[in-house]
């Protein structure tokens, strides 16, 4: 009995020495293996591309300096088993770094690594080419699972100390978003935090299309549609990757642009931009202008060259003959149409001529019955025109009274025109027009509502909300380029709530009461307590646009020093909003929570570039993605390199700052990372614990 327990004691302490170790390892603690080269340098190999997998590569390499992230995933991998991601991914990283023990100056291997990836997640399988910031999310996803299954826990929407979580994920990129929603019915405001791991910022437009008061875009403000640009060409941007077998490709498709004279290039449109999705449209709009008005210059140029015309006067026509038909059916919604075929050239010059009849429908009825009776003259032939129906003469009238009426009296003209001289026929209307016409009204109305409500209801908000919920700032610096911040200071501008310009939003009093939607407006900032060290922002260049998707080349310049100030919630502001929020003792709650643990001074709220991935090309089909990594500890004592795939070479910040980044790595500026402690020194400290225990 005794063996019994005493076997059961010494298993319960090597568990809990197993979860001790653990929080230590993800702490800073010493770890036995070595985490970097002895000349303190992050990147010293590039990685091999197993076949259109820079996506991964250039990922991984800026994960690989993400440091405080990198070292406790490294160290904590120990702990999480062969065949978890976080292993996978620690050999990668060691593999980079030049720890692993290998020789030589080649590219490391990741093979076991992706292997890992596309075992856990299938559809990276093939050899097709990724989006590079989903593989981030799956990465990131996969540790976080990890560490939470190990005995980690998720960051939630209530304040978690982040030393008191395990996770590396949630310690180093979780973040929070307050949301603040104002009811347009109410007038009051709901505020709520999200957990973030990334922002995604879209991109904002360039001129003329800055976001109104309440949130009201040009679309809603104008109703117009953005245009479909041209497809892009692919020949450059679709090639396969360095080192993935697409060097010939790439060639091939460089030799051809070569032999393309200089005079066939077109020129650039020299109109200002609409919008970052602009630059296609304008050549595509100044070809078609420049077209139409060559057209119409040598109309000009033949009317004047041309004799004047002697016009002759025609000879009058005489009236055609006409005949009167009554049809009857029982209803529109269960009986077939009258089985009239249009003729589709007449239609176009708003003429109802009989171009065909269906077979069994009651206008062939009508016209066997009367030939059964006699009256021939009474048919319905092809290539009479239907004058009335009615009373109705209009074109417009006609249709309507044929689609509306079970019962019509028609007034038919013959004809002679032989029905090779119709052209094609068109079946009756169905009112689809009509219906498209109603809807575009209906569509107008509602929109022109919508602009209206919200400038009634910006009135009379209270000043402090006017302010919140006012119209985006006008844009800074020149209009061809976009800057981080302009980025940054869309995906802080308010947003309105609605559904095709009807209302949407649950309102937490209104619906409550009377069950109805209303609109309503919404403004993020980011929390301020708890900032995440390392900050990731995605640059949404690629969008889905009607049938396919596009990207957006524009130029967007980065900062190496990203100052989050304007894009926080300050403790001010969230003092001036109490009167107005839903929820008071919510509102006092976060006050509280701020004033004690929020971040004072601008220093905090400043972050360092450290990284980037570049996706070069012009289509999400192909291209080659690329990173840029800062392997020096801040910006001060900064060591830039220059990957791609096996490619490692040093590049200046320049150069970094020039290139066109999709997914951009910052860290918390001036954010300490544990000096690792002494091996040495760390096993003593374990003895010493082993020994204290025993005597216990």
């Amino acid at each position: 009995m005794g063996r019994k327990k005493g076997a059961i004691a010494a298993k319960a302490k090597a568990k809990r020495e197993q979860r001790e170790a653990a929080s230590a390892h993800l702490a800073g603690a010493p770890d036995d293996e070595q985490l970097v080269h002895a000349d303190g340098c992050l990147v010293h190999h590039g990685l091999t591309n197993l076949g259109n997998t820079c996506y991964f590569n250039s990922m991984v390499q800026c994960l690989n300096v993400s440091v405080p992230f990198s070292d406790q995933a490294m160290t904590s991998s120990a702990f999480m088993g062969n065949k978890s991601m976080s292993s996978a991914l620690n050999a990668v990283f060691r593999g980079v770094r030049g720890v692993d023990g290998s020789t030589g100056s080649g590219a490391h291997n990741p093979k076991a690594c992706f292997q890992q990836l596309t075992t856990q997640f299938p559809w990276f399988r093939g050899r097709e080419q990724h989006d590079a910031h989903e593989l981030l999310r799956t990465l990131l996803g996969s540790i976080s699972d990890e560490a939470e299954q190990f005995g980690g826990s998720k960051p939630s929407s209530a304040p978690v100390p982040r030393d008191a979580t395990t996770d590396p994920v949630a310690r180093n990129f979780g973040g929070r978003l307050c949301a603040a929603t104002l009811c347009w019915g109410c007038k009051r405001i709901s505020l709520r935090l999200d957990p973030f791991f990334d922002l995604q910022l879209h991109l904002p437009s360039l001129a003329g299309q800055s976001v109104q008061a309440m949130g009201i875009t040009h679309t809603m403000l104008t109703g117009e549609e953005d245009p479909l640009p041209p497809a892009a060409d692919d020949a450059e941007g679709d090639s396969e990757d360095s080192d993935g077998g697409g060097k010939k490709k790439k060639k091939e498709g460089q030799a051809k642009a070569k032999q393309v004279p200089a005079a066939a290039e077109p020129k650039k449109a020299t109109k200002s931009l609409k919008g970052v999705w602009g630059a296609a449209r304008d050549r595509e709009e100044l070809r078609e202008n420049t077209r139409q008005y060559l057209e119409s210059l040598i109309i000009r140029v033949l009317e004047q060259d041309l004799p004047p015309e002697v016009e002759e006067e025609a000879p009058a026509e005489p009236e055609p003959d006409t005949y009167e038909v009554e049809l009857t059916r029982q209803s529109k919604k269960t009986s077939q149409q009258w089985g009239f075929r249009w003729s589709d050239a007449k239609c176009g010059e708003s003429l109802l001529v009989l171009c065909g009849i269906v077979e069994d429908s009651i206008v062939e009825k009508w016209n066997l019955k009367r030939r059964a009776l006699g009256d021939i003259e009474l048919a319905i032939c092809i290539g009479d025109r239907l004058l009335e129906v009615n009373g109705a003469t209009e074109y417009s009238e006609i249709n309507k009274a044929l689609r509306t009426n079970d019962k019509v009296e028609l007034v038919f003209a013959r004809s002679t025109v032989l029905k090779g001289d119709l052209g094609d026929g068109r079946a009756e209307s169905d009112g689809e027009e009509e219906r498209k016409r109603e809807a575009a009204v209906a569509r107008e109305a509602t929109r022109r509502t919508l602009c209206d409500i919200a400038a009634s209801c910006h009135k009379e908000l209270p000043p402090i909300l006017q302010e919140v919920f006012g119209p985006e700032e006008p844009l800074r610096g020149p209009a061809e380029r976009l800057s981080l911040e302009r980025c940054m200071q869309h995906f802080s501008t308010v947003e309105a709530i609605e559904d095709e310009f009807l209302p949407s939003y649950r309102c937490p009093r209104c619906f409550k009461e009377d069950g109805s939607k209303t609109f309503a407006s919404r403004r993020m900032w980011v929390w301020p307590m708890d900032l995440p060290p390392l900050l990731t922002l995605q640059l949404k260049r690629f969008r889905r646009y009607r049938d396919r998707f596009e990207k957006s080349a524009t130029s967007i310049g980065l900062a190496p020093v990203l100052d989050l100030a304007p894009f926080v919630l300050s403790h001010d502001h969230l003092q001036r909003l109490v009167p107005y929020v839903s929820d008071n003792a919510q509102i006092q709650k976060l006050i509280d929570d701020q004033g004690d643990k929020a971040n004072t001074g601008t220093e905090a709220l400043r972050y360092e570039l450290y990284g980037i991935c570049v996706h070069q090309g012009n289509s999400m089909k192909g291209g080659h993605y690329v990173a840029y990594v800062n392997s020096g500890p801040s910006l001060e004592k900064e060591k830039w390199f220059f990957i791609s795939d096996g490619k490692v070479c040093s590049c200046s910040r320049a150069e970094v700052l020039r290139a066109e980044a999709y997914v951009a790595f910052y860290r918390r500026e001036g954010f300490q990372v544990p000096a690792p402690v002494a091996k040495a020194a760390a096993d003593d400290q374990d003895d010493e614990a082993v020994a204290s225990e025993d005597g216990d």
